[in-house]
């Protein structure tokens, strides 16, 4: 008798492709928008097809969670994901511009990438234009639960985010951050 598991495991294909199809079938009858929302409830094995089909660049062994959020975006394509990465549940990432994430990288779950800031409809956009820049982040890098990594912000190799961090300047290799905002606690040597 099969279990449940190994049932899954020998169809994930085809229920991958099943919900491809739904995907696109939302996005010509309905919209982007909708179909965007529909990955956020589709399985990981789907999520990685969904995002190489649509525009994303997605390596070798990535381990990606479910409940993905995209946000400003018509396609994945400002996405690139090494190889050996692992995204966790319910992570945020705004596809306004760029965001390059590098080889043996590890985000926690409920992590938000924001990549512009946007306020045309408040007279505060006097003060603050709407500007748009990437996110990069080099290989080997952990990035703690519920951190926030602001545009423009490249984070070194070999870097270490604490859980909860505000990340709004660049990190320089070999360094552990941490705080709101985040600063340097130390330097690591490996």
């Amino acid at each position: 008798m099969k279990t449940g598991l190994k049932l899954y495991k020998k169809y994930r294909k085809v229920y991958a492709f099943t919900n491809l199809f739904l995907f696109y079938f939302r996005k010509f009858f309905i919209g982007f928008d909708v179909a965007n929302q529909f990955i956020q409830r589709v399985d990981k094995f789907s999520v990685q097809l969904i995002l190489k089909v649509n525009g994303a660049i997605i390596g070798k062994d990535c381990d990606i969670e479910t409940g993905l959020v995209f946000h400003n975006c018509k396609n994945y394509s400002n996405l690139s994901v090494g190889d050996n990465c692992h995204i966790g549940k319910n992570c945020f990432f705004d596809l306004k511009d760029k965001i390059i994430i590098g080889n043996n990288v590890v985000i926690s779950m409920q992590c938000s990438f924001i990549t512009h800031i946007d306020m045309t409809q408040s007279k505060l956009s006097t003060i603050y234009p709407s500007l748009q820049k990437p996110i990069i982040i080099s290989e080997n890098v952990y990035i703690g639960a519920n951190s926030i990594i602001l545009m423009g912000v490249n984070i070194g190799k070999n870097s270490l985010v604490a859980a909860g961090s505000v990340i709004q300047k660049d990190v320089s290799i070999n360094s552990f951050v941490g705080g709101v905002p985040a600063k340097e606690i130390k330097k690591l040597t490996l």
